[in-house]
């Protein structure tokens, strides 16, 4: 065979085998490494930016990671990051051109770089609200902020 009928029979069986995996043909050529997100913290303005023990992400599947903590409604928007201990740059999540604020039950994607910018949120009322932090696509982790009810 020719060399560009190899490569064209190897880029079909890889995009026909992508079809049969849960996995996409650029995960399957993709050369970055998947991250372990494991030790994941909230930092923001409610714990002083510091990644203490209770407010570290727990995982709850092999895609999920949650943590649940109360939020006083007062009108003011609450500045965080999802990061480890050491604001190492790839796990440094947060928005990736500016600040800006979530909505309760919106999915957004984060990046996980050196220069992301702050998560916000204002709750409309106080209580208890759990952050997800999903990894299924683990190069571009969402966060969703939702309210729990006793």
């Amino acid at each position: 065979m020719h060399r560009f009928t190899k490569l064209m029979v190897l880029t079909f069986s890889l995009i026909a085998l992508s079809a049969c995996t849960t996995r996409s043909a650029r995960d399957l050529i993709s050369f970055e490494p998947d991250k372990n997100y494991q030790n994941m913290y909230l930092r923001g303005v409610f714990n002083w930016w510091e990644a203490t023990e209770q407010f570290k992400f727990k995982r709850v599947s092999p895609d999920l990671y949650t943590i649940t903590i109360e939020l006083i409604a007062d009108g003011q928007p609450y500045d965080f990051k999802v990061a480890d201990a050491n604001w190492t740059p790839e796990f440094n999540c947060g928005f990736e051109y500016a600040p800006r604020i979530v909505e309760m039950y919106d999915a957004v994607e984060l990046v996980c770089e050196l220069s992301s910018q702050n998560i916000q949120f204002i709750p409309s009322e106080t209580g208890m609200f759990m952050f997800e932090f999903d990894i299924s696509d683990n190069n571009d982790p969402e966060l969703t902020i939702s309210r729990v009810v006793n």
